[in-house]
């Protein structure tokens, strides 16, 4: 059975207040044509559970209002400097804040994954402020040697968006470049989402298992999205739109991320209308400068 749809049907049934976990490395493999999706949704009073190295997807999301929960690594815009609407909105106390670190996702999406009660730590957090800023963070009596570790929380998403650069229609989805944990972001979340710039030709021959990142049974849905990554890059497809990101970074710097959503995002049916606000010329000059 197909489970190919569209970006905006793919979302269409996210809930307000759900849980979502997002994929994508910085300036890379942003699942964006997702992200518009649910901000032209209007979903409101999400918790995000991002890649320890967030970026413009989480940016965008507390701009358009969806966010109210948010467990924090990093969230930056890379060699374009921090991101203006996250810096606001946790100076000014209008989204929640989950202080933690790169071992806080990666370890608590693990336990998540396994459906584990917490995750015992090696001695990472006693020469940090960390525990000071997050209560979730404790410790327990280790049963084997009567050691004092440090613990965290399971993490568990309700949905998961990611983006893929190759999928069947079954969902078996193939992720190039820099791949984080995608697979067990998957395995931690009831439901799992994937764009894909490309979705194999039912006669074509199946993905190689070895080089599959989410395989089919994690899977509910893939959205057909060519330059569903953009302004991030799709690696093997195309380059980040630096001129893109530039003009999001100095509206947002300027507190007019609006003006943005209103031009690519809301202004748009869907994800074709946001292609061709961009334009194909500039699409295509990013796969022709690949390096």
């Amino acid at each position: 059975m197909t489970k190919v749809t569209t970006p905006d049907e793919a979302v269409a049934d996210i809930p307000d207040g759900a849980t979502i976990a997002l994929g994508g490395v910085h300036s890379h493999n942003g699942p964006l044509a997702l992200v518009h999706a649910l901000i032209r949704k209007g979903v409101r009073g999400l918790t995000l559970i991002p890649t320890p190295s967030a970026g413009l997807p989480v940016d965008l999301l507390i701009a358009a209002g969806c966010v109210a929960k948010l467990h924090v690594s990093y969230v930056g815009l890379e060699f374009l400097g921090l991101a203006p609407n996250f810096r606001r909105a946790a100076e000014a106390g209008t989204i929640e804040i989950v202080e933690g670190d790169e071992a806080w996702i990666v370890f608590g999406m693990r336990a998540g994954a396994a459906r584990l009660p917490f995750m015992a730590l090696p001695p990472l957090y006693e020469g940090t402020d960390l525990p000071k800023v997050n209560p979730l963070i404790r410790t327990t009596t280790d049963p084997y040697t009567g050691a004092t570790v440090t613990t965290i929380p399971p993490l568990r998403a309700d949905v998961c968006l990611l983006h893929a650069q190759v999928a069947d229609e079954k969902g078996n989805a193939q992720i190039l470049g820099q791949r984080r944990f995608e697979d067990v972001m998957a395995k931690a979340s009831d439901r799992v989402v994937v764009s894909a710039e490309e979705i194999l030709d039912p006669a074509a021959p199946r993905p190689d298992p070895r080089h599959v990142t989410v395989p089919a049974p994690l899977v509910d849905a893939v959205a057909h999205a060519p330059y569903g990554a953009h302004p991030t890059s799709s690696p093997g497809h195309h380059r980040y739109d630096r001129e893109q990101l530039v003009e999001y970074r100095d509206l947002a710097v300027a507190g007019r991320t609006g003006d943005y959503i209103d031009r690519y995002i809301t202004g748009v049916k869907d994800h074709t209308g946001y292609l061709e606000r961009v334009g194909l010329g500039r699409l295509l000059a990013l796969r022709q400068t690949m390096r």
